[in-house]
């Protein structure tokens, strides 16, 4: 079975968010729906099928029917030379999701499939982000994937067991534009993994990607506390919930505003822990995405500065805000301070030499953060 994009180019992978399903997910996926009952009564459709990686359930689930759907020409015929007993449709599944665009009336539905992803605000691949997909008014959004979890809702959807980036759950931003899905599912099961698991995105920043299965619940969805205390499990057999962190983030301004304060220091925008990998900290001119830093958080901006030198962060931290302790930072607060402004003279002038236990010390309280604040 082929499972990497082979008709593709880089810019059509990207623009198009095709990055095909490694068949090891498939076995999971199995797993998954053999535990939650998902029986012959089931039809299972794959939307956004492309070769039709996720066909291979009908080894482990073969009473069932089996339907597709994919956008690209290529794509489906190379999925009907692999599974000719099962029809596939060749359409843009977010003109209109109904079930009668692919013959479905009130039979149960388990959704399947690894739908694409692009999210034209983010930094990664920007230059060659171009593309816009068309798409229903009611299914709309920033990000191709978001937009699939939407025609999902308006499929009526029993069951739905997809890939996704782990950031739809997580940032509070597009779990709210896909309040129509999330609103309606809740997770049964989840396993979190590295975007390098895709051969096609080896030549881009790792994010976490999470494979959920997702139930219709008839009182109402995932709310935003439920995400924060569920447990997610990687593929290499750790375990974290967002809830086990603070953030800086709770604390200060991450975006422009309008105050200024004296002395002005400045400090790029902050979005998650991979943006802050790619983008700066303290600016020495104003700039678009400046942020004015108040006087009395300059310790924290600090802080933020020593935790892009010198954290080692796990892939799956990668969408996450900065953590920090809280219960302790004010103990640290002036070694953050010092340590920071020798690094940056050309903002801050040149400092006073910190002493040598200094680095060792914020070196050893990041650790800490990254062991868990609440284990």
């Amino acid at each position: 079975m082929i499972n990497r994009v082979e008709h593709l180019r880089r810019n059509q992978i990207v623009n198009g968010g095709s990055f095909y399903t490694p068949a090891r997910f498939v076995e999971i996926a199995a797993e998954w729906l053999k535990r939650d009952g998902i029986g012959p009564a089931y039809t299972i459709i794959d939307t956004s099928c492309g070769y039709g990686a996720f066909f291979q359930l009908q080894n482990y689930l073969p009473e069932n029917r089996y339907l597709g759907n994919d956008i690209d020409p290529v794509a489906v015929r190379t999925a009907r030379e692999n599974f000719p007993q099962i029809e596939i449709f060749n359409r843009n599944a977010l003109s209109g999701a109904g079930r009668a665009a692919f013959g479905l009336h009130d039979e149960k539905i388990c959704v399947v499939g690894n739908p694409p992803y692009n999210d034209v605000t983010s930094q990664i691949a920007r230059e060659i982000k171009t593309a816009r997909h068309a798409a229903a008014p009611e299914l709309r959004a920033r990000d191709l994937g978001l937009s699939f979890l939407k025609s999902y809702a308006a499929l009526r959807a029993d069951r739905v067991l997809i890939l996704h980036p782990l950031s739809y759950l997580i940032k509070k931003a597009n779990f709210t534009a896909a309040k129509s899905f999330f609103g309606r599912y809740e997770i049964r099961e989840s396993l979190v993994f590295s975007s390098h698991e895709f051969a096609d995105t080896s030549r881009f920043g790792e994010f976490p990607i999470v494979m959920a299965l997702y139930a219709a619940s008839p009182g109402g969805g995932l709310s935003g506390e439920e995400v924060r205390n569920h447990l997610f499990r990687t593929l290499e057999g750790d375990t974290f919930r967002l809830s086990d962190f603070d953030y800086v983030a709770d604390h200060i301004r991450k975006y422009p505003g309008r105050e200024r304060y004296a002395p002005e220091i400045l400090f790029y925008t902050l979005r998650d822990i991979n943006a802050l990998k790619r983008s700066r900290t303290f600016l020495s001119e104003r700039c678009t995405g400046a942020v004015d830093v108040p006087p009395e958080k300059l310790s924290y901006y600090c802080y933020i500065d020593l935790f892009k030198r010198y954290a080692q962060v796990p892939y799956w931290m990668g969408n996450f805000d900065v953590p920090f302790r809280a219960a302790t930072f004010a103990r640290y607060a002036e070694t953050f301070t010092a340590l920071s402004k020798s690094l940056h003279p050309e903002v801050f002038g040149v400092q006073p030499t910190p002493e040598k236990s200094a680095e060792r010390r914020v070196k050893a309280y990041i650790r800490s953060v990254l062991k868990r604040n609440r284990q």
